[in-house]
Parts: structure tokens; C-alpha cells; sequence
């Protein structure tokens, strides 16, 4: 009989203790903060040394521009203000000229926010990228984790390589494919006639520039639309000894068809 005392009396220490843990979490500390990224997004899987926006597919002057970020921890009720920090010797955009800063939140019961950027477009990054450099820089509420970095290339003339850009089955974007995914979009923007719901559908999810696209989409199950309507017609385009160009190296989409 002590002993089963002993042993529920154990058990009740242990869980009180366990309790008392819970209880005397302290949701004010101090949490880590780092930039947030959807892995699959990526072709490679893998966080890109450098993300690049391009005005080329924009008409205003001004373009918000969100990245993603996360706290560790436990959410806390009222809204939090994080601090970032430029990397002056990577850095060549320039603060009031080139980007301001928007919202710098990680809203009150969150652990997800957004780092918000006002862009701006101006003369000077017509073919010529500028480089934003950031980190975070620790705050009372917040502070940076080891290494963590976003570096962001800022250009206007020429279109941005997309995230699901694959050079194997695209070619290498910088050999003037460029070219390529201009006609893969003129191709996308005619389905808002050809078929006006997926369209509709598929502008929401990815963005009218397919910017927001996931790496394969166009290899999903029930692609057939995506490659009949969109990536053959440009490749058999380009396939057109007349309207080749050098660099060109697609390769027959058919074979995505799932």
C-alpha cells in the first residue's frame, strides 16, 4: 500500500511539475524572428541566395513588395514590431530613392507576418539591378537568428526569371529567355477568352505574371490545359526556324502532360 502511495504521489509531482511549466510560460520573452520561405516554390527546393523583382511587369510607379516572416514561440496578443537593418557594404539600392519601408508586424495572435517594401521605379535600374541587402536587427520583442538574410535584386526593362524557372527543361534564363517566358505569358493572358474560368482561377492562385506559381505547376495532374494552350504553343513558336532565337533550348512539353 506505501508503495502505490509513492507511486501516485509521483505522478502527481511529475504532472504538477509539467503543469507548472505551462503556467509560468513567460509569452513576453524574447522570441527569435527569421524570413520565411515556401520551399515549394522553388525548382530546387532550396532558399535562393537572391530573389528578383523586375517593374517589366508592372505599369505604376510604385510597387508593394511583401516578404514573408515567421516567430518561434508561442503567439502573444497584441501586435509586435520587429526592426531590420541594411547591409551597407551589399547594398547598392538606395532608401527614399529606390524602396521605403511599409509595415514591420507580426500581427497579435501570430507567428507569421510580412515585411512590407514600398518599390520604387525610376531611371537609373533600367537594365541595371539594384541590390537590397537586409537582416533583422534585434528589438525588445525580437531577435535575429544566426546567418538569416533576404537579399532582393531590383530591376525595370527586362523580365525577372520566375521562381519555377527550370534551365532543363527552360534553358538557362540569361541566354534571352526572357523572350520565352514573355510568350508564355501572352499565351496564359489569352485564356482569359479561350477559357475565361480557368483563368480566373489560376490568375487568383498565381498571379497575372504567374509570379506566384509553384515550381511544376505545369506538371500537376489535369495539366492538359496548361500545356495545350500555354507552354506548346511556345515552344512550337520558337521551334519556327523564323522566330528562333539563340539560347532557345525548350524541351517538348508534352511530355508533362499528366
Amino acid at each position: 500500500m506505501k508503495f502505490k502511495y509513492l507511486i501516485y504521489l509521483g505522478i502527481t509531482l511529475l504532472l504538477g511539475a509539467c503543469s507548472n511549466r505551462a503556467i509560468f510560460y513567460d509569452p513576453d520573452q524574447k522570441r527569435s524572428i527569421y524570413f520565411y520561405w515556401d520551399l515549394s516554390k522553388f525548382v530546387s527546393h532550396v532558399a535562393p541566395d537572391t530573389m528578383f523583382f523586375s517593374f517589366a511587369i508592372y505599369e505604376g510607379k510604385e510597387c508593394e513588395y511583401h516578404i514573408p516572416v515567421k516567430s518561434m514561440g508561442m503567439p502573444v496578443d497584441k501586435d509586435q514590431h520587429f526592426d531590420v537593418e541594411i547591409v551597407s557594404d551589399s547594398t547598392t539600392a538606395e532608401l527614399g530613392k529606390h524602396y521605403e519601408f511599409s509595415s514591420l508586424i507580426i500581427p497579435k495572435n501570430e507567428v507569421d507576418g510580412i515585411l512590407s517594401l514600398k518599390l520604387k521605379r525610376t531611371e537609373d535600374i533600367v537594365d541595371h539591378p539594384v541590390i537590397l541587402y537586409l537582416r533583422f536587427k534585434e528589438n525588445d520583442n525580437f531577435k535575429p537568428m544566426e546567418d538569416d538574410y533576404y537579399c532582393l535584386s531590383i530591376i525595370d526593362g527586362k523580365l525577372a526569371v520566375p521562381v519555377w524557372w527550370y534551365a532543363v527543361y527552360f534553358g538557362e534564363y540569361n541566354n534571352n529567355n526572357d523572350r520565352l517566358y514573355l510568350k508564355i505569358l501572352e499565351n496564359f493572358w489569352a485564356l482569359e477568352e479561350l477559357k475565361p474560368m480557368f483563368y480566373a482561377e489560376k490568375v487568383k492562385e498565381y498571379g497575372q505574371y504567374l509570379e506566384k506559381a509553384p515550381a511544376g505547376f505545369f506538371q500537376f495532374p489535369g495539366n492538359i490545359i496548361w500545356i495545350k494552350y500555354v507552354f506548346k504553343p511556345a515552344y512550337d513558336f520558337y521551334c519556327d526556324p523564323a522566330n528562333t532565337y539563340e539560347g532557345f533550348a525548350m524541351v517538348n512539353p508534352d511530355r508533362f502532360i499528366r
